[in-house]
């Protein structure tokens, strides 16, 4: 994760959209290749992967799902609630997810 005591807190305002970073890019270009080599091998295999990925980037493997999440466009913290409302995230998990995700310098504030 990132140590960069110059980065800037994150601000939680209603409108802040939130964007892959060139980082995030690449590490989600990573992951779906990683996928693509464990299809079929279960869900062991599956985790394995997942958690092998997430460590690499100073992440956990929950957060899999919101970096997919914002590969098409900048979502608000709401777009993103509302995208796995069937799994029952609730806002701080996808607040924390978020938070993780700019530590690691995959994502940053829209501007």
């Amino acid at each position: 994760m990132s140590t960069d005591a110059t980065r800037p807190r994150l601000k939680w305002a209603r409108s802040q959209r939130f964007r892959l970073t060139v980082r995030g890019e690449e590490g989600l270009r990573a992951w779906k290749l990683r996928l693509a080599e464990v299809q079929g091998q279960g869900k062991g295999a599956f985790d394995a992967a997942q958690t092998q990925w997430a460590q690499g980037l100073g992440i956990s493997p929950d957060d899999t799902p919101t970096i997919s999440e914002l590969a098409a466009a900048p979502l608000r913290v709401e777009d993103v609630e509302r995208s796995f409302a069937d799994l029952g995230l609730s806002r701080q998990a996808v607040k924390d997810s978020l938070s993780r995700l700019y530590d690691a310098g995959l994502v940053e504030p829209a501007v």
